[in-house]
């Protein structure tokens, strides 16, 4: 490869080596990789053994202002040529190591796999594109160079849920994908607890999932470039997860989906990130507030938005920005940062546990009952009784039905099946209230009424347990 600055390009891009600087004058361009202390300088030029002897003597003699320049105390210095002349040469002192080697294909250098298939099928472009990205003072600039697998890889799988789902909904006409990931008070309070999971990759369309992925493709580049892949995935499900189920202590109807959670756990992580080592600019922090402030105004447009969600998410990135970053803090601050975590998750199940709620299919047919709208409410009944999914108050619902079609005994059958399953099910139990204080059955009335879980929701039931007290 003879093109130098698409080298350096491709060199930060697929490795830890960040620019440095552009020495005009030699016309080398330097990368540094701050994590192994070490400088790479790239020259495109046919030295002789002198030229190479006095450009190692200068890197000797400015070894400190190198030190200087990138921010930590340079141990190796590895310059490659990019020359079809093949040598090897070492120089060391006490502190510093130089080596020269010559390169004629960069697999010597990038070792990604996806280094090979990117060159295999791109197109190069001319030294002056390289040479912006690589210079760029942009906040971003570098971190979205970055090869960045763990931000494709979720930004692929949520791409394939979504059409998936499309799929599902526009083609065959059902909710069955979005109904078997999405999270539901009833369904993780009943032990499904991977819809906490799986919920974080699932959108309810296309323009929820387009801002959600805009956010998460430049906040998982900045992440990734950062830390490491693991520290986006772990922050990626820790946030996505646990501010779904801290969303669970306070929405107990319907259903929740989307990335937004995890998204919101990234952007605390990074404003920590930046807290902790110093590094708010105002540029910096306007760009920042700007995609913070884009996905809230953005989910202004989208039904049902679950803000508690973003909260919990946000919370969970903070903290996880304390606990990876534990070098740079006192250790108190890691260990407070890491319970704080556990007890936040700790609070979210165990409120979540002290909710009731009813099946999100079950919530729907109730939607369409209280609305007038039967044949709509016998179809979803219809469908959890055939998916298996029938709760007490699917039966209760298909009674009602049945009464407001005039077959009232089959409807009080189901009324009745409904009550047995679940005495405490307040409709349910009105009913059979109602229906033995008609027969004046007043011990089996209390009995009812003993049964009950306080305090009563329901208006109407609770006037009856007063009038009966």
């Amino acid at each position: 490869m003879k093109n130098k600055w698409q080298a350096a390009f491709e060199v930060a891009k697929y490795t830890n080596y960040d620019f440095l600087h552009y020495d005009q004058d030699t016309d080398m361009i330097w990368l540094k990789d701050r994590k192994k202390k070490t400088l790479l300088c790239l020259l495109d030029m046919d030295l002789s053994d002198r030229e190479l002897e006095s450009i190692t003597d200068n890197i000797f003699n400015s070894a400190d202002n190198l030190s200087a320049i990138a921010g930590f105390p340079v141990k190796t210095i590895n310059l490659y040529h990019l020359t079809e002349k093949k040598f090897t040469r070492k120089f060391k002192s006490k502190t510093l190591r130089v080596n020269h080697r010559t390169v004629s294909n960069l697999e010597k250098i990038i070792s990604n796999p996806f280094y090979k298939i990117d060159m295999k099928y791109k197109k190069p472009k001319d030294d002056a594109f390289y040479k912006r990205r690589l210079m760029s003072r942009h906040p971003f600039e570098k971190y979205m160079i970055k090869f960045t697998p763990m931000t494709l890889l979720f930004v692929t799988l949520n791409t394939i849920v979504l059409l998936i789902n499309l799929i599902f909904v526009h083609l065959f006409n059902t909710y069955e994908l979005t109904n078997l990931l999405a999270v539901s008070h009833y369904e993780v309070a009943s032990g499904e607890y991977y819809r906490l999971v799986t919920s974080t990759f699932l959108h309810v369309g296309v323009s929820h999932f387009l801002f959600n992925i805009f956010a998460l493709y430049i906040l998982g580049k900045f992440v990734e470039g950062i830390y490491t892949p693991w520290h986006l995935l772990i922050t990626y499900l820790a946030a996505g997860t646990i501010s779904s189920l801290f969303s669970l202590v306070f929405i107990t109807e319907g259903i929740s989906l989307g990335a937004s959670g995890a998204v919101y756990g990234l952007l605390g992580l990074i404003i920590v990130h930046l807290l902790i080592t110093r590094k708010i600019k105002a540029k910096l922090l306007i760009q920042i507030i700007a995609v913070f402030a884009a996905v809230s105004v953005l989910s202004m447009f989208v039904a049902n938005v679950n803000h508690y969600a973003h909260i919990g998410g946000l919370i969970t990135g903070v903290l996880l920005g304390v606990i990876f970053n534990f070098r740079r803090v006192k250790l108190k601050y890691t260990i407070i940062a890491a319970a704080v975590l556990i007890l936040f998750t700790m609070f979210s199940h165990y409120g979540m546990n002290r909710q009731t709620s009813i099946h999100p299919m079950d919530d729907e047919a109730l939607y369409y009952y209280e609305k007038g709208d039967y044949d709509a409410a016998l179809e979803v009944v219809n469908n959890s009784i055939n998916k298996n999914a029938a709760t007490d108050m699917t039966y209760y619902l298909l009674g009602k039905l049945y009464i407001e079609a005039g077959d009232e005994e089959k409807g009080q059958q189901y009324v009745d099946q409904s009550y047995e399953m679940d005495p405490s099910n307040e409709l349910a139990a009105k009913e059979k209230i109602l229906e033995f204080r008609k027969n004046q059955d007043y011990d089996n009335m209390n009995a009812a009424i003993d049964k009950l879980e306080t305090p009563v929701e329901d208006e109407e039931l609770q006037i009856l347990i007063d009038e009966a007290n």
